[in-house]
């Protein structure tokens, strides 16, 4: 059973249901009880509210941040947490983020705590339960619905209350949280390595497929400019032979592999996926054809890089790796310019609102316009800060997670959120 760190009473009840409703699938068939699939996601303009933004992790906000220099709103202190992904993210209402063992959702007109879980004063943080609750993945929003992994558990949260709504326990634990559409797939032991989609309100299992592979991105067919639902799925970091994978959505079928003569690739760095082709990151970039998974382009390989984390706003894909930031055209991987950057934090993928590209440095925010590589500003943390451990772009507002802290900011001239 879950620990009641994370799950409430009716949370428990939803996960009893969700696990009946599986059993009685069985009995009478699963349509009975299946609740209706549908592959369209849509991030509300404006939001940032998973990792790189979308499901396709392009990083790419339409809506323009600050261009001018950052002037912070306000900040929050919040306990440290593991390095995890993402560090943070944002709604309209709330930016989330998590410490080692709570989910936390402030309000980001003035930075104000709405709601923690577990409870600040709940006893079961610090019993002997808490190293069982470790959290593995920071927040991941989809709708209503919030998911965190805690310890070995994928827990469903409403992302308004922070009430838990079910949750699914495994045998190890795991860190890649993957929205499609009305699902939610991960990848999970369970005895064995399985890849599996469940309904993000219920918890039903839609499908699983016995692999050891991760989800990494999705794009509908109205999206991505691809001709059909691709979920793009991967070997881990641990594994000797990484591939990428092309599945199909609706039942996790496999498309496309690619071969094993393919560039490597880093899971951890997320490849995106825009304009019919999926960008993958690494020592460097490459680009798949997103029907068969055959390689387009590659760049070089940058020196010093270890983790090259590919962003794009469609026209160009943009990575940062070795002290440089580097910009290629992205039908032919021709690149159009390339900057120094000094030290950057390699586990956070930079951020793209509208031409402007927010780079995470060790000590400061740096910000290039994406058509030249200029700079159009570097915005110093303060020491006490300790780094970035994660940056998202919302309704025109830049925000930070610190080690120990979550900072708003608005563009230069303004006064408030």
């Amino acid at each position: 059973m879950p620990s009641e760190s994370l799950v409430s009473r009716r949370g428990l009840l939803a996960t009893l249901a969700g696990a009946a409703s599986i059993g009685l699938g069985a009995v009478v068939g699963s349509d009975a009880v299946r609740p209706p699939l549908s592959l369209e996601h849509r991030v509300p303009a404006g939001e940032w509210p998973m990792a790189k933004r979308t499901p396709r992790r392009t990083s790419f906000q339409p809506q323009p941040g600050p261009q001018d220099g950052l002037v912070e709103a306000w900040h929050q202190p919040v306990e440290s947490a593991n390095t995890v992904s993402p560090g943070l993210v944002a709604t309209h209402d709330r930016v989330y983020t998590v410490g080692r063992y709570t989910v936390r959702a402030i309000a980001s007109a003035d930075g104000q705590p709405d709601w923690t879980r577990p409870r600040e004063n709940a006893p079961s943080v610090l019993t002997s339960r808490a190293p069982f609750e470790f959290l593995q993945t920071g927040p991941t929003v989809s709708g209503d619905h919030l998911y965190v992994v805690g310890g070995v558990t994928l827990y469903g949260l409403d992302a308004t209350s922070g009430q838990s709504t079910w949750a699914l326990r495994t045998t190890s634990s795991f860190d890649h949280v993957l929205p499609v559409g009305t699902l939610v797939v991960v990848g999970v032991s369970r005895g064995s390595d399985s890849l599996v989609a469940l309904d993000q309100a219920t918890s039903f299992e839609r499908w699983s497929r016995a692999t050891a592979e991760v989800p990494l991105a999705f794009a509908s067919g109205t999206e991505g400019h691809v001709d059909a639902p691709l979920l793009l799925t991967g070997t881990t970091a641990q594994s000797n032979s990484r591939q990428l994978v092309g599945r199909d959505p609706v039942d996790g079928s496999v498309r496309w592999r690619t071969t094993a003569d393919a560039p490597s690739f880093e899971a951890f760095a997320l490849p995106a996926i825009s304009e019919g082709r999926v960008y993958a990151g690494g020592p460097r970039l490459t680009a798949f054809a997103a029907t068969d998974g055959s390689v387009e382009w590659q760049t070089p390989t940058v020196d010093r890089a270890e983790s090259i984390s590919p962003v794009t706003d469609g026209e160009r894909v943009y990575g940062v790796g070795g002290g440089v930031a580097v910009a290629v055209d992205a039908a032919t991987g021709t690149r159009q310019w390339s900057v120094s950057v000094g030290d950057v934090t390699p586990f956070v993928p930079p951020v793209i609102a509208g031409e402007t590209l927010y780079i995470p440095g060790d000590d400061a925010v740096i910000a290039l316009d994406t058509t030249d590589g200029s700079t159009r500003f570097r915005h110093a943390l303060p020491e006490s800060t300790g780094g970035i451990d994660g940056m998202a772009s919302a309704d025109g507002n830049l925000y930070v997670r610190t080690h120990e802290s979550v900072r708003g900011y608005v563009a230069s001239g303004e006064a408030d959120l």
